[in-house]
């Protein structure tokens, strides 16, 4: 219990490192992610993967990873990462100050976050203007490496991937069943990550069998969505395709079932609807919703790495590993690799190694293709699939070859669930 209460009570500053070998200076990297406001449950769970990370960087474990079998960075000496991990709350001002105090007192080689894109994008502009590198391993949105910053390195799939791949999806889908589809509906938090989904969507879906399209934001902090949801049911659309936190997500569901509206289907940015907790505050009525996710495992079965992390995880936080961990935990991962081919921790070395990066795909517990950043430094072997709740859990459904349940579409109306 006392464990449970420090885990979820985490709203400070926390360094985790391990002694170093006698001469070797640690590797320090500052953590940015939300451990209070509307994505809290999620944030700590993701946080607790970044800390499993570090613990097997530093340590000795019996995983097929790189690192695992090892202790710290063998190319310096055995040197520990030391994690100095904020809470940012979802608040980008916030974002924005804790990177400028992890870099300026905390002295920080590297920074890593941030859950949000909209805290990611302005602590990354500080980032860029100190020389800093930064790696995110969960903010989707396009527009961070469109930026043209130099030190800015996204492992994550983005929001135009995502679309790619729920449009693949529904014109498989829509063949397979001979249902039609034609009218699109976004509905989405109105922040830098949300609103990428609105314009991935937007340039793409013409191509892809749709003719027409609404598009719906609202605020953060959003507490009531019945207007928002009326406009939907007005509108009819076939197919929503929506961006959400833990608290919206539940809260859209749940307005769903009360206005009867029953579109197809629901294909969301995973976050939210990937979450543990939304199948556990929504029941049954969670069934049918799909997510566009990182991580299932499922993937256990070719990379046995990921049942072992899962396992570790599970003993950490009671649950096992989920999207948003899984790519954190996937990112602190690239980060120690580009680490320990730098030359030394200096800004320069530890850049010019995150260029130089070539991870396979064997070697990550996501199902990527592995990790190779382009010259916006977004990595151009990432890649996901597509989850539907059926039951009360997750399975995946696409791409054929990592299939367990065959998609249910059209969704069943609200009262033959």
């Amino acid at each position: 219990m006392r464990y449970k209460a420090l885990f979820f009570g985490l709203l400070a500053t926390t360094v985790l490192a391990v002694g170093n070998p006698a001469g070797a200076e640690d590797a320090r990297v500052g953590v940015l992610m939300p451990t209070s406001g509307g994505a809290a449950k999620s944030g700590q769970e993701t946080l607790e993967a970044v800390k499993l990370a570090v613990d097997i960087i530093n340590n000795v474990y019996d995983i097929d990873l790189p690192f695992a079998r090892t202790k710290g960075l063998p190319n310096h000496g055995g040197a520990k990462v030391k994690m100095f991990t904020e809470d940012h709350g979802g608040r980008p001002e916030r974002g924005q100050a804790i990177a400028e105090r992890l870099i300026t007192q905390d002295k920080v080689h590297i920074l890593q976050g941030a859950f949000h894109s909209s805290v990611a994008s302005p602590s990354s502009q500080v980032a860029e203007k100190m020389g800093i590198p930064y790696v995110t391993g969960t903010s989707e949105s396009p527009a961070l490496t469109a930026r043209g910053f130099k030190t800015f390195f996204s492992v994550t799939p983005t929001a135009n991937d995502i679309a790619r791949d729920f449009f693949t999806f529904l014109k498989e889908i829509r063949a397979s069943s001979g249902v039609p589809a034609k009218k699109l509906a976004i509905m989405h938090i109105n922040d830098v990550w949300g609103t990428g989904l609105s314009k991935a969507a937007t340039a793409i879906y013409k191509n892809y069998g749709f003719t027409e399209i609404q598009k719906i934001g609202y605020p953060p902090s959003v507490a009531d969505l019945k207007s928002e949801v009326l406009q939907l049911k007005q509108y009819n659309p076939d197919v929503v395709l929506q961006a959400a936190f833990d608290a919206d997500a539940i809260l859209s569901v749940r307005t769903y079932k009360a206005l009867q509206f029953e579109p197809k289907a629901i294909l969301a940015m995973g976050a939210g609807f990937a979450s543990p907790t939304f199948i556990k505050a929504l029941g049954k009525n969670a069934d049918y919703n799909y997510s566009h996710t990182k991580f299932h495992d499922a993937l256990g079965e070719k990379r046995p790495a990921v049942r072992q992390v899962s396992a570790e995880f599970k003993k950490r936080t009671g649950k096992p590993i989920w999207d948003a961990p899984a790519r954190a935990f996937t990112g602190m991962m690239v980060v120690a690799d580009a680490l320990n081919r730098a030359k030394s921790f200096s800004p320069e070395d530890i850049l010019a190694a995150l260029r130089a990066t070539d991870i396979k795909g064997s070697d990550l517990i996501v199902p990527y293709r592995g990790v190779r950043f382009n010259s916006n430094g977004q990595n151009e072997l990432a890649n996901g699939l597509i989850t539907q709740i059926q039951g009360g859990k997750h399975h995946p459904v696409w791409p054929s070859s990592i299939a367990t349940k065959k998609a249910v579409f059209p969704a069943p109306p609200w009262d033959k669930r």
